[in-house]
């Protein structure tokens, strides 16, 4: 254990950018290999050397500006499938609808009936049907 804590020594490691390459490398792999699609397989190989590249490189600051540029894509996109994730998890329970002045996304409990509702954001005051 030692020796591979030394090897790793002053060696960039896995970061974000890292897991999503592996990740993306695996799916494609799984579907290069269902489908008999060889170009695709040797696409997936050349996504895991670039893994390797990665983990293994000394060079701190190129490494963390390339994940920094990746976390810039991915962040808001993470948001925004993380919002979409609680909606669909929580829609037998509450109903999702939006503030016809501002657009601002509400919600409120299934079962209720028409309800007056005031917007949080705007204050416009409506009726719902829950």
């Amino acid at each position: 254990m030692n020796r591979f804590r030394n090897f790793m020594f002053g060696r960039y490691g896995t970061d974000q950018l890292t897991v999503a390459l592996l990740i993306s490398g695996m799916v494609l792999t799984f579907i290069g290999n269902s489908f008999d699609l060889h170009l695709l397989t040797l696409v997936t190989y050349v996504i895991f050397f670039v893994c390797i590249f990665r983990t293994m490189s000394k060079n701190f600051v190129t490494r963390q500006r390339e994940n920094q540029k990746f976390l810039q894509y991915w962040n808001p996109a993470s948001t925004w499938l993380t919002a979409k994730y609680r909606v669909l998890k929580s829609s037998k329970d509450y109903k999702y609808f939006s503030c016809p002045n501002c657009k601002k996304e509400l919600r409120a409990p299934r079962g209720k009936g028409k309800i007056a509702v005031t917007c949080q954001r705007c204050g416009t005051k409506f009726i719902q049907n829950t």
